[in-house]
């Protein structure tokens, strides 16, 4: 769940050297796909430890930072989970699998994860792409989750998620949202159809922190999302680095910055540009995220008024910048968002 950015994986990442080509496939070609390993998190109970664990790292990291991170304590953390057969039948994603992937993006091997139901057959489902947080193998998208897409999948869509180049199971170099990073996520949608099972004219997305980010510049370029969820936003990167000087070193990733500086950081700044995006669009953002400004989530919600783009959002009093303690309520929230904005009529 910490999806965002650790100095010092920030400067090891800005000394790695360009990778060569490793595949003359075209774009969006799966080249490989097996099972996921089975779920280390089983029971309730080894949920609420995993998600304390997370909570406590989290302290640990903004500490680092010198950012004191709200305590969330036991009591508070049991309240905000469903009851322990509704935990554990999420844990269990009876009907459905999960597998680790790899497919080809502008000559290179890009690994990624796709949930599905165990069975397709005569199925044509929606497709929701998952926009993944934090930078090369640090915050990488993880087979399992408990929140993640159980809940989505048992709504009918098929879940497809990049790692980003540089990522687990990638070739090539993390340039922070420039044009490869989109591109990966722009050439899963030939690979969804590819597949059989899924219908790429209704798609929707879901990005968290710097897959928010991401997500709202695929917006703004016109990839034809029915409707998007954004969560914990990156959306004013000038901001975000007054308040987390750490930022800063994401800068070295970008191979736009050091001609254009300005630039760059508008470019990857949706707070700047957010009433040129038409999608529909749900955000959600935790008042106690020291990774992101809550401001951003302001922000990108007067552009998008501006614009008059339907939106809803929904700030969690206290919450983090995963939204550990609402995170059944945002993916409901999300769900009944896309149904009543992204599902034409006779789809």
């Amino acid at each position: 769940m910490r999806q965002l950015l650790v100095a010092a994986a920030l400067l090891a990442a800005a000394s790695v050297g360009p990778v060569r080509a490793a595949t003359d496939a075209p774009d969006g070609t799966l080249l490989s796909s097996e099972p996921c390993p089975p779920n280390p998190v089983r029971s309730y109970d080894d949920h609420l430890k995993a998600v304390r664990a997370e909570l406590d790292a989290e302290a640990a990291l903004a500490r680092e930072e010198n950012i004191a991170m709200p305590a969330v304590d036991e009591a508070r953390l049991r309240a905000s989970l469903p009851s322990r057969a509704e935990v554990e039948d999420h844990l269990a994603y009876r009907g459905f699998e999960c597998r680790v992937i790899a497919y080809a993006s502008g000559g290179l091997r890009i690994g990624g994860l796709l949930w599905k139901p165990v069975d397709t057959r005569g199925k044509r489902l929606p497709l929701l792409i998952a926009l993944r947080g934090g930078n090369n193998k640090f915050g990488a998208m993880e087979p399992w989750r408990y929140w993640g897409w159980h809940d989505i999948l048992k709504a009918g869509y098929v879940v497809l998620a990049s790692q980003y180049r540089g990522g687990p199971g990638s070739d090539g170099t993390d340039s922070y949202g420039s044009r490869g990073d989109l591109d990966d996520v722009r050439n899963l949608v030939p690979l969804a159809r590819s597949l059989g099972y899924v219908d790429t004219d209704r798609l929707f997305a879901h990005g968290g922190s710097r897959g928010g980010m991401q997500l709202y510049m695929l917006a703004r370029a016109g990839m034809p999302f029915r409707a998007m969820a954004v969560r914990g936003g990156v959306a004013d990167f000038r901001r975000n680095m007054e308040l987390r000087p750490g930022m800063r070193g994401a800068t070295r990733m970008m191979p736009d910055h050091a001609a254009d500086p300005e630039g760059a950081l508008d470019r990857r700044s949706a707070a700047k540009w957010a009433h040129e995006i038409a999608v529909p669009t749900i955000i959600f953002h935790g008042t106690d995220d020291w990774r992101s400004s809550v401001q951003d989530a302001l922000d990108v919600g007067d552009g998008l008024h501006k614009a008059r783009t339907p939106f809803e959002m929904h700030l969690y009093e206290g919450d983090t910048h995963a939204i550990d303690l609402n995170q059944a309520d945002m993916i409901r929230r999300t769900i009944g968002f896309f149904e009543r904005h992204g599902r034409r009529p006779g789809r």
